[in-house]
């Protein structure tokens, strides 16, 4: 008896700490192998159940405290102590908490002598419990999950089996050594309980209809099996016609989850005959793609390399440097196109493709870096430029302000080529300068000719007002009459007389400026050309008309015009003779007539203006 009261305590303590030794459920069919195993193993444990456990040393101490109604705090510290440190700490819970509320009501109250060293006493020990309970009920966690992923490892192997195509009674004896297993395994997660045991109970349920099909129903399955694998395998020779590759072998692909996913067994008899015909024909689709594989390896290869070249022809670009905006301009048009080339390029093999953008990101990014610090470089070069014209324009208005015309004639020629030897600069500001440089050096060429290097101060007052004159000299009225023009150019020449009087080198000259801007204004004007040419004419014997020498000049050389004109007509008539009277619809006829008449016209015209210059 004794013995048998030591099994039983230490079973049933093995019970209360199921982390030491974890006591599964009772079987519930008694009639079962299962049962008869876990009488054997834990039947003391039975007994434990139905007997009053013996009681320990602290039981009697609790009893007798219990008993006497002791309200001793330094007691009730001391079971509290041995309590939380007993072996059963785990069935002693509900006293622990019931003494622990006790005691630190007391300790809160402050109605001990020492209360320190009890209190010390006490928070220690109810550490130690805590830290006992949390231990537990991790490991009681983990305990449970262990038993929650066997179970439901159980039930994937009962489901297993339904699909099996085996001897029922070689299927039976696996499903009783499963599920033998199950009601030997431990509790799961409280929360898990209700759904794994459904989910168990499913499929056991599941087996037992699998293991009462019928035959006939079998068979019929095996014979519907065998008529869709047929039909597979039609549609697998069939796909040898088809020319997409890619296509057919996508299409086979699904076949082949059809044909192992959606159906089942067939006969034995007929197993290895389909499936060697199915594989026969999948094989054609295989090899096929398999040389359609290496036509596109081949392929992405050629595309590899022709990306490459083109990333070398960038290189190129990189490394020969340019020193001019033109030239960095046409290397940025090449590399664009190179980059739209590159980027055209498509279908290469993953790691291939991958290597290509790199270089290519990295020869960019050259090519790039080089560009920029070309252009900034060119914003410094383009500073100087315009500081060394600024300069030049300065130079040239130095030496016509200065008077210093004849000595510096070389270096103006010198300043001219220093101003084309600078480099490149935007049109904009390159225009504003030259608009500013070019009217200078026409001026200091205009006194150099005219002699008004020898002017004195007051000439040389004259010939400035005059030449800036010339110089902002404009016409706006656009739509007025040939008249009103004339009368508005003739009102300007005499504005611009009264300014003063010079030697007649210094006036031919200003004059002739005068009148090639005159002609400039004037050549646009929406006007009839011969009226131009008369307007022009009148503007231009108004600035002449006080030089009788320019005068004699000009009647001289109209008369000469004429002369030569009269001569020319002469000859056209001498012409006419040849023809007879019915040749007046003869085309050479007519075209010497109308030369005749053109020549005409330009006497008269000539005419009209050696009249104005008699006047004159």
């Amino acid at each position: 008896m004794k013995d048998s009261n030591k099994k039983s305590r230490k079973s049933s303590s093995d019970f209360i700490d199921p982390v030491k030794n974890n006591v599964p459920e009772m079987p519930k069919d008694k009639r079962t192998k299962a049962d008869k195993e876990w009488s054997k193993k834990y039947g003391d444990y039975k007994l434990t159940l139905t007997n009053k456990e013996p009681s320990t040393k602290s039981d009697e101490i609790n009893t007798k405290k219990n008993k006497t109604k002791s309200d001793d705090f330094s007691d009730k510290l001391n079971l509290f102590v041995e309590y939380i440190n007993s072996e059963n700490w785990f069935k002693k819970r509900k006293e622990i908490e019931e003494l622990r509320s006790s005691i630190s009501k007391k300790i809160k109250d402050n109605k001990l002598s020492d209360n320190k060293k009890s209190g010390t006493i006490f928070f220690e020990s109810l550490k130690i419990f805590s830290i006992k309970k949390r231990k537990y009920f991790n490991n009681l966690n983990l305990n449970q999950k262990e038993n929650l992923s066997k179970r439901q490892d159980l039930i994937n192997k009962i489901k297993d089996l339904i699909v099996v195509d085996e001897n029922p009674n070689k299927l039976y004896s696996k499903f009783k050594l499963l599920k033998e297993e199950w009601h030997n395994t431990g509790q799961v997660p409280i929360t898990d309980r209700n759904n794994i045991w459904e989910t168990y109970r499913h499929h056991v349920s599941n087996f037992y209809d699998f293991l009462h099909l019928n035959r006939d129903l079998r068979e019929l399955d095996f014979k519907h099996n065998h008529e869709e694998k047929l039909k597979i395998i039609n549609k697998a020779e069939q796909l040898d016609k088809v020319d997409d590759i890619i296509k057919a072998s996508r299409d086979l692909n699904d076949l082949h989850r059809l044909w192992k996913n959606e159906l089942g067994p067939v006969a034995r008899e007929h197993n290895d005959d389909l499936w060697s015909r199915f594989q026969s024909a999948s094989q054609k689709i295989h090899l096929k793609r398999q040389k359609l594989q290496k036509e596109i390896s081949i392929t992405q290869n050629e595309n590899y390399e022709k990306k490459q070249a083109i990333i070398s022809k960038m290189r190129e670009l990189s490394s020969n440097l340019s020193n001019t905006h033109s030239d960095w301009q046409n290397k940025i048009k090449n590399f664009e196109k190179l980059k739209v080339e590159f980027q055209n390029i498509k279908n290469l093999q993953k790691n291939k493709n991958k290597k290509s953008w790199n270089d290519f990101r990295i020869v960019a990014k050259e090519f790039n870096f080089e560009k920029n610090n070309f252009y900034k470089n060119q914003k410094k070069e383009l500073k100087k430029g315009i500081e060394k014209k600024k300069l030049l324009i300065e130079e040239v208005d130095r030496i016509i302000n200065e008077n210093k015309i004849s000595e510096n004639s070389k270096r103006i020629k010198e300043i001219q080529d220093e101003w084309k030897k600078v480099g490149y600069l935007p049109r904009k500001i390159s225009n504003s300068l030259w608009n500013d440089f070019k009217p200078l050096v026409n001026k200091f060429y205009d006194i150099l000719k005219s002699g008004a290097v020898n002017l004195n101060d007051n000439e040389k007052e004259i010939y400035d007002k005059k030449y800036n004159f010339i110089d902002k000299l404009k016409f706006s009225k656009l739509n007025s009459s040939s008249d009103q023009i004339k009368d508005e150019f003739i009102s300007l020449i005499k504005s611009y007389n009264e300014i003063g009087e010079l030697n007649l080198n210094s006036t031919n000259t200003l004059n002739n400026s005068l009148l090639r801007k005159v002609i400039s204004i004037i050549k646009p004007l929406e006007i009839d050309k011969n009226e131009k040419d008369n307007l022009m004419f009148d503007i231009e014997l108004e600035l002449t008309k006080t030089n009788s020498n320019e005068i004699n000049k000009k009647i001289q050389n109209i008369k000469r015009k004429i002369s030569d004109l009269e001569v020319e007509s002469n000859q056209f008539q001498n012409n006419l003779e040849y023809f007879s009277n019915s040749s007046s619809d003869n085309p050479l006829f007519k075209n010497v007539s109308t030369k005749i008449e053109s020549i005409e016209k330009k006497i008269d015209f000539w005419r009209d203006k050696l009249k104005k210059i008699e006047k004159v």
